[in-house]
């Protein structure tokens, strides 16, 4: 459970005292040195919580005169939400992580005092582009959050939306994205994902790890890939590296499996890609009899299948969705306050161990045999 700070414990008294009405509007608040006593705080921890509640539009401070409560219902701030409901609907992208995000931002904006207007990307395109334009910046909208990655910078709404000149983010994207597009981009360091989910098997014994995954492993190069293999102090052995085209169907999956479990000396733990991925490599092993984590552990990215439900439950580095959507309401609403574009920022992630790696494996020379065989 992660513990309240002072400033968020104060933002959030704040916060409760102006949406119930006890701070009504209009509520001028005494000087910041007065609040800080009455709260029984410094006013080093109060400044947070109330630059935060101004970004919200709940308060509005001004020079000479204080800071008032505002109406926070008439004072919202307008975000749309761009998203490609074909993508969404497709059969074969039941991995896109936007299903997974999307509530989540749609609950921190509830708790931000943000409206979200969510728009089918397919409604903006049917129109004139520079009409589009004048449509949006007349609705009032002062942020877009798109729904998207892996830009070309061939993408037909692309120019339209650059025309708007508003504050843009995308909340589960990659570094190139914000190159290609120009707009704030919020990605994970799948590097330092990477590295972690392998320093975490070699703390628990492995020495050979497969790994399964698509071919672009999340931009990371096969051959970084191997070195941090070699630093976390694993076998280097190419071939327990296994890079597939995932999209065409489960049975490449399983030959990926197959392949690993196959070899003269098979893996004791896989590192998997994805979650989607996990859920076949699951399959293919319970289909086999091959036991988790006895015969093989398994360590997942992304955990948002549900993990704790699959048996047995899986271990994961998750990307941490709220986490995710809470932090991007807040980015874009430091944007439209101070005018201001963010180029890249990188998403938190967090190793969750489950039943899946559990099992903690001995490793012994032989030296240790031999002392072992004296005594």
């Amino acid at each position: 459970m992660v513990r309240e700070t002072k400033q968020m414990r104060i933002y959030n008294l704040l916060k409760e005292r102006i949406e119930s009405g006890f701070y009504p509007p209009g509520h001028l608040f005494p000087d910041e040195l007065k609040l800080a006593k009455e709260l029984q705080v410094s006013r080093v921890t109060l400044r947070p919580a109330l630059e935060l509640l101004k970004l919200e539009n709940l308060i509005v401070r001004q020079r000479g005169r204080g800071t008032f409560v505002r109406d926070s219902k008439e004072l919202q701030t307008r975000i749309m939400v761009l998203v490609h409901n074909e993508e969404f609907r497709r059969s074969d992208n039941g991995s896109n992580p936007f299903l997974y995000i999307l509530p989540c931002i749609q609950l921190a904006a509830e708790r931000m005092n943000v409206s979200l207007e969510i728009c089918d990307a397919a409604s903006l395109l049917a129109s004139d582009p520079d009409q589009c334009v004048k449509r949006l910046l007349a609705s009032g909208i002062q942020g877009i959050f798109w729904l998207g990655n892996n830009f070309t910078g061939e993408e037909p709404l692309l120019g339209t939306i650059r025309k708007t000149r508003l504050p843009v983010l995308l909340p589960h994207a990659n570094a190139a994205d914000a190159e290609i597009t120009g707009f704030t981009a919020m990605a994970t360091n799948f590097a330092e994902l990477t590295r972690d989910g392998l320093k975490y098997l070699a703390l628990t014994g492995h020495r050979r790890v497969g790994y399964i995954g698509g071919e672009d492993m999340h931009h990371v190069a096969a051959s970084d890939y191997l070195d941090w293999v070699r630093a976390a102090e694993l076998d280097p052995d190419p071939e327990l590296l296994r890079l597939i085209d995932w999209r065409q169907g489960k049975q490449t999956v399983f030959d990926a499996v197959a392949a690993l479990m196959k070899l003269p000396e098979p893996p004791t733990a896989i590192f998997s890609y994805s979650d989607y991925l996990s859920i076949q490599i699951y399959e293919y092993l319970h289909r086999e009899k091959i036991r988790i984590p006895e015969d093989v552990a398994v360590l997942t990215t992304g955990g948002q299948i549900g993990c704790d439900f699959l048996d047995p439950p899986l271990s994961a580095l998750e990307f941490g969705n709220q986490e995710i959507a809470d932090l991007a309401v807040k980015t874009i609403l430091q944007m439209i306050h101070d005018n201001r574009r963010m180029k890249f920022i990188v998403t938190p992630h967090r190793l969750v161990v489950r039943e899946s790696t559990k099992k903690v494996i001995l490793h012994y020379n032989n030296e240790t045999k031999r002392k072992g065989a004296r005594t």
